[in-house]
């Protein structure tokens, strides 16, 4: 009785493989989502601060918007700063760079974010990037 039990087990057990094997069969491959990646994850603020990212997945010659949330919670639009601007390819892949210096006077230290969006604003992929604070000259009357 033991072996007939474990044997029909068996047999449902590979018939439920083969059955839900097959149900991803039906010609649609899943395509995974857009992924972004910041290159440059540690920033100082400091005159001269760039911050290089990249994305693969996206919708071929739709540009991507990118926001910008920093570690106080202020949010800013970004897509416009970045060079060259974050269009995909035939691939749907990017590459850009953003020259920060003039966003460091609002930018506050800590763990930000880059979001990708779509039109309405969907997050597509998302990225963090830690700001830190430049190190203090030192004082030239001191010595």
């Amino acid at each position: 009785m033991m072996k007939r039990g474990l044997g029909l087990l068996v047999v449902l057990g590979v018939a439920s493989l083969i059955v839900l094997g097959c149900a991803g069969l039906s010609g649609e491959v899943m395509k995974p989502g857009p992924a972004f990646v910041v290159a440059t994850p540690v920033v100082e603020m400091s005159a001269g601060a760039k911050v290089l990212m990249y994305g693969t997945g996206f919708t071929p010659k739709e540009e991507v918007t990118l926001l910008f949330k920093d570690a106080g919670g202020g949010l800013s639009g970004i897509s416009g700063a970045v060079k060259p601007a974050p269009v995909p390819n035939a691939e749907g892949a990017w590459a850009a760079q953003w020259d920060c210096t003039e966003y460091l006077k609002i930018i506050k230290p800590g763990t930000a974010m880059i979001s990708a969006v779509d039109k309405d604003y969907k997050t597509l992929a998302q990225a963090p990037v830690l700001f830190v604070a430049a190190p203090k000259k030192p004082d030239a009357k001191k010595k």
